[in-house]
């Protein structure tokens, strides 16, 4: 995006206008993949960087005025910018952590109770459960989530989200997917049996399971 080279006059138009242009091109609710470059030295996200951050100044203040640098470990930089109202912080790799422990990382993050949609790949889920078995290990961290999905990339021709309100009887599922439907479950019912509903901020968040 560059309105100095197509759009000339971007720079003469009224104050008011330009940040309403600027607020319209920022994005929506977002997916962001999260982990950590063991060769940067810091979280970062795959996802492609927002425009906003280096068109100009103002853009970059309407931006921030809206996103924030999430900081999980205090110790380690990031470069991943979050709106904490709309994007889902999705923790998609192994290196999810300098330590490789993603609850130690959110116990000390001082942005865990502003996460409201939190996804955690299936593979690294199953790893997180070898070093802590408790299911809520880094769940109970997120006190004010809304959501929580698990979520399965293998290629399979599903691409429906399953809420786990439902009947879970419904769903055929094999392998893996039979797997991830019991984590899933599992979690549901820990969320429900242990902790207190007053432990939550906006009540016992849901679970669901996506297939990417």
């Amino acid at each position: 995006m560059d309105l100095a080279s197509s759009f000339p006059q971007f720079s003469d138009l009224p104050t008011e206008l330009r940040l309403k242009i600027w607020e319209y091109c920022l994005p929506g609710p977002r997916m962001v993949p999260v982990r950590y470059s063991r060769v940067a030295k810091q979280y970062i996200s795959v996802a492609t960087p927002p425009a906003l951050l280096n068109i100009c100044t103002e853009s970059r203040e309407v931006f921030l005025s809206r996103y924030t640098k999430l900081i999980l470990s205090p110790d380690y930089p990031s470069s991943v910018y979050v709106s904490f109202e709309m994007d889902t912080i999705f923790f998609d790799s192994l290196e999810c952590s300098p330590q490789g422990d993603l609850a130690y990382d959110l116990a000390c993050s001082p942005h865990s109770d502003r996460i409201q949609r939190c996804a955690i790949d299936v593979q690294l889920w199953e790893v997180l459960r070898v070093f802590r078995f408790d299911s809520l290990s880094e769940v109970r961290l997120l006190r004010n989530v809304q959501t929580i999905a698990l979520v399965l990339r293998r290629g399979r021709e599903c691409t429906d989200d399953i809420s786990l309100d439902r009947e879970m009887g419904v769903v055929n599922a094999a392998g893996e997917r039979r797997d991830s439907l019991f984590y899933a479950e599992n979690l549901r019912k820990m969320l429900y049996t242990g902790l207190t509903r007053s432990h939550w901020g906006n009540g016992v968040p849901s679970v669901q399971l996506r297939f990417l």
